[in-house]
């Protein structure tokens, strides 16, 4: 069962769930709740620019075992933030993939019974953002901030606003029974993007 608004409230009210900082009002819709951007973005370098380091001579391709792969390493190692523009805001170019992350901090206690999914936003989807491609779901149990793998898919330059932009939004829904077991993410209790 998906939630209402005044049941997210009540269920953030009752401690359910738990949001910081607490959500304003504008934040919320009819059974949806806006989440915020904050400053920290990163995209991953290109093979260019990794050949860029290498001595002379030396070419190789980069390749990620996706079955052994550390992503956090991966992203710490060969990741740089995106440049701000002078009023803090965000260039993103068409074509390009960046990690953002939500400036609210999510806890979904076990025994509320309550998961959610990340969802994109339709004003921005029809200008090309697409916020969260896979792996919309936050489990019961989670807490942390949520990464966010975004894509620009149009054909415009798109302004990223931290702080002012509500970049996506989370649904809440009622599990029928508690889980068994705890949550299995290596993302538990995350504050950055890598």
């Amino acid at each position: 069962m998906i939630l209402s608004d005044g049941e997210i409230q009540e269920a953030i009210h009752s401690g359910e769930i738990i949001i910081k900082p607490t959500p304003t009002e504008k934040q919320f819709t009819t059974s949806a709740l806006d989440l915020f951007l904050v400053d920290e973005i990163r995209e991953l370098k290109t093979p260019e620019e990794l050949q860029k380091d290498e001595p002379p001579g030396v070419h190789r391709p980069l390749i990620v075992n996706l079955a052994e792969v550390n992503a956090g390493a991966l992203i710490h190692k060969y990741g740089k933030p995106v440049r701000k523009e002078e009023d803090g805001s965000f260039i993103f170019n068409p074509g390009k993939f960046v990690l953002g992350i939500t400036k609210e901090w999510i806890e979904l206690p076990r025994e509320s019974k309550i998961a959610a999914r990340v969802e994109g936003r339709s004003t921005l989807a029809r200008l090309g953002l697409i916020v969260h491609l896979t792996a919309p779901t936050i489990h019961a149990g989670f807490k942390g901030q949520i990464v966010l793998e975004m894509c620009n898919l149009g054909p415009y330059q798109l302004k990223l606003i931290p702080e002012r932009l509500a970049i996506c939004q989370l649904i809440f829904e009622r599990l029928g029974k508690s889980p068994l077991g705890d949550v299995k993410t290596k993302y538990q209790g995350q504050t950055s993007l890598t």
